[in-house]
Formats: C-alpha cells, sequence, structure tokens
C-alpha cells in the first residue's frame, strides 16, 4: 500500500507540474501578446491582410502576415482560410475540412509565401514535387548574434519534445533526453549581412531546408546558438518585446509537370522599416540568383556526398 502511495503521489505530482507549466505558458503568451499589439508596434491581422502573388486556374500563391493561422476549427478565429474565402468566396470548396487545400503549411509566427491548390490534381503535383524534394523554399531569418562563418550546413535530426508540458508546442533535437521519435533534417544557412538588432549583435541570413520537419528551422538555429530575433517559444519564453518573430519565406519554387511556380517576395527585415530595429553594417552576400544558384549548388553537393558515402 505505501508502494502505491508513492507511486500515486509521483503521478499526482508530475500532473500537476505540467498543469502549472501550461497555466504559466498561457499567461506569458498574454504578455507577450500586451507587450507586442498593446504597448508595441505590432497590429492584428485583418480579413484584408493578404497579398496575393500568383493566381491561376490552379494554384493560388500568397504572402502570408506573421501571427496568423493558416486554418483553425474555430469560425471565429481570423485564419488564411478566412481570408481566401472572403476574397475568391467562388473558390472556396465545403466539401472539404479546410475549404482550400493548402499544399504545405507555415507557423502561425511565420510570414512568407504559402501555396493553395485549386483542384485535387493540382495538389498532387505539388505533393509528389515535395516528396521528391523537388521544390526549393528560401527562408530570410534575423538571429540573434553574429554567426563567424558564412555558410554552415546544419543535418540534426528532430522529433517531438515528449515532455507533457511541451507536448505539441516544442520540437527536439536526437541528442534531447526527451526527443521522441526523430527524422532527418538539413538546413543550409548563408549569411547576408551582420549588424545591430536594437543595438544588440545580430545576423540577417538566407535559409535552404533541403527537409520540411516542424519547426526545423527555428529548432536549427536555437541550436547553433542564434535564436531567431522574436522567437518566443525557442527562447525559453523570453523574446517578447519584438513586434515579431523573424522568420519569413522568401521564395517558393516548384518545378511541377505543366508549370513552374517561382515566386519572390520582398524582405520584410530591411533597416528602412522602425519596427525592425535593425542596423546593417556588414554585407557578405545580396539576393541575387547567384545567391540562390549558391545554396541549391552545395545542397546537390551534400546530397551527392551522402550517397556515396
Amino acid at each position: 500500500m505505501v508502494w502505491w502511495g508513492v507511486m500515486g503521489a509521483g503521478v499526482a505530482e508530475r500532473a500537476a507540474g505540467t498543469l502549472l507549466h501550461r497555466l504559466a505558458g498561457k499567461v506569458l503568451v498574454r504578455l507577450c501578446y500586451i507587450l507586442r499589439y498593446r504597448l508595441g508596434p505590432s497590429r492584428p491581422a485583418t480579413i484584408d491582410d493578404v497579398e496575393v502573388l500568383y493566381h491561376t486556374p490552379h494554384y493560388i500563391v500568397l504572402n502570408k502576415r506573421y501571427d496568423l493561422l493558416v486554418n483553425s476549427n474555430d469560425p471565429n478565429v481570423l485564419t488564411v482560410q478566412t481570408q481566401l474565402r472572403n476574397l475568391f468566396p467562388h473558390l472556396a470548396n465545403k466539401k472539404l475540412t479546410h475549404e482550400f487545400r493548402f499544399s504545405h503549411r507555415l507557423d502561425f509566427a511565420t510570414s512568407g509565401l504559402l501555396c493553395i491548390s485549386l483542384h485535387k490534381a493540382a495538389a498532387g503535383a505539388v505533393t509528389k514535387c515535395f516528396v521528391r524534394r523537388e521544390a526549393d523554399k528560401y527562408y530570410l531569418a534575423l538571429v540573434r548574434g553574429h554567426l563567424s562563418q558564412e555558410t554552415v550546413d546544419i543535418a540534426v535530426p528532430i522529433g517531438e519534445d515528449m515532455r507533457p508540458e511541451w507536448q505539441r508546442i516544442r520540437m527536439a533535437m536526437a541528442h534531447h533526453p526527451h526527443a521522441g521519435r526523430c527524422k532527418a533534417a538539413h538546413t543550409r544557412l548563408l549569411v547576408l549581412q551582420r549588424g545591430l538588432y536594437n543595438n544588440y549583435p545580430a545576423t540577417k541570413v538566407l535559409l535552404k531546408p533541403s527537409t520540411g520537419r516542424r519547426h526545423q528551422l527555428r529548432l536549427h538555429l536555437h541550436h547553433l546558438g542564434h535564436t531567431i530575433v522574436g522567437d518566443y517559444t525557442y527562447s525559453n519564453r523570453r523574446d517578447m518585446w519584438p513586434h515579431r518573430m523573424f522568420l519569413h519565406a522568401h521564395r517558393l519554387v516548384l518545378p511541377l509537370p505543366h508549370t513552374h511556380i517561382d515566386v519572390v517576395s520582398g524582405d520584410p527585415f530591411t533597416a528602412e522599416d522602425p519596427r525592425n530595429k535593425w542596423v546593417p553594417v556588414e554585407t557578405l552576400n545580396t539576393l541575387t540568383e547567384e545567391t540562390y544558384l549558391r545554396m541549391k549548388e552545395a545542397e546537390t553537393d551534400t546530397g551527392s556526398r551522402k550517397k556515396g558515402s
């Protein structure tokens, strides 16, 4: 009876700890919202806050705003789905769970290019493109600190963080004691500029993921010791003051059988926007076709070495 009592007390203690952790997390999320949206320069997204950059009878590519869900089961929550329904009511398919075929995902806090397929065959073609790793995605990020190397390859598997208090909130690296089943993840990084964010050292980088694991870029950068500016989750809930998380899906290339999608959005992290508090000091690379090609060729060389090993 004593053994059962001790075990029961341990389970109850862990459950209470998990509950308190999640409650504290909700309080801190609310505080982060107040700092960014009530006291800071951010403004909530609106139904019209959507920019369509590419539109054919088969696909839409839009520039998603930061701090916006792609879709939700709550009809009262503003999402990309509700924005699309408002803009293209004739394209909403009530037979689909979320009315549109979202060919890939972006995190709530991440802005940038999102592809929507407008019929089943189009969605199948994009899925095959991603499965075969023929799609090219490029991201821009502003990270804490100065990276000493101009290029970095990060190849560390990623899995779920299995701690009850972090489940469905954080991912974990393979070496983490609480990591669940991990899958291979590879990210290539190129330094664009070194400078200052709010008078502290920061670096603007171009990222090219070869795989598409959840939170891959955020976790890989955190692993390097250069967490993305404004990444509330992977800063252990401390980085609340920036007006947003500085991660943006900048370019999307989909070599599909009957069309070639290649869409580039602007750089939202320029010094011209005072909200960014970004002052570049040193420029190593610029966003040219040669830069993208350099990233792609380096990725191809890495893949060839892996196959030959």
